[in-house]
């Protein structure tokens, strides 16, 4: 989903390649996160999924040998995100000596990194096109070109579905201020969904 192209890979492999990491870090760290905070993670156990991601990650991939047959790369990256949240939830479960019937089937990071995800694996990847997607909207929204309401406005009308007309009132706006707001903002909120859900067959 996100274009993790093959030079970004092979940059992985070579010894002290700092500024791969950093590149990698910066494509995943807010999917990851999202998706952990979805399956119902605190902020902190989250983040715990994500630097345990990043360690099997900075394991793996220096001798990973991608194979096209067995998936793309998302599917290998989702499939280790996954298996570390339910991991830190079943700590959590311990912890609390609670219950959390399907974390029982947790596979261990030692399987297949491409294996099924479960009988949830659909649902495990729509929450994954969620967490992308919230990413994309993130980084819109923190573009430092963006003027103080233009995000707000573009949220009340595109994502809360309110009338062009009530937004340009609330906002002090003409209705043609509103649209050309969502139309530009719509443009570039594409542009990172293209970035980060790209699936042209590469790892």
């Amino acid at each position: 989903m996100i274009d993790t192209s093959d030079s970004l890979l092979h940059r992985l492999k070579v010894e002290n390649a700092h500024d791969a990491w950093r590149e990698f870090y910066h494509h995943y760290w807010g999917a990851i996160l999202r998706y952990a905070r979805k399956l119902g993670l605190d902020e902190t156990q989250a983040q715990d999924v994500l630097q345990e991601t990043m360690v099997v990650l900075m394991r793996l991939l220096p001798e990973f040998a991608y194979d096209r047959n067995k998936g793309k790369f998302r599917n290998f990256l989702l499939t280790i995100v996954h298996r570390k949240s339910l991991g830190v939830l079943r700590r959590a479960r311990k912890e609390r000596d609670s219950h959390v019937p399907w974390v029982e089937n947790s596979e261990a990071d030692s399987q297949d990194p491409f294996g099924n995800l479960g009988t949830d694996e659909v649902e495990a990847l729509a929450r994954w096109q969620e967490s992308l997607l919230e990413e994309a909207l993130r980084r819109v929204r923190e573009t430092e070109r963006l003027g103080e309401n233009t995000f707000a406005v573009f949220e009340a009308y595109v994502i809360e579905r309110r009338p062009p007309e009530e937004v340009a009132k609330q906002f002090g706006l003409k209705e043609n201020a509103v649209y050309q707001i969502k139309n530009r903002l719509l443009r570039r909120l594409q542009n990172e969904v293209a970035k980060l859900m790209k699936d042209s067959g590469s790892p």
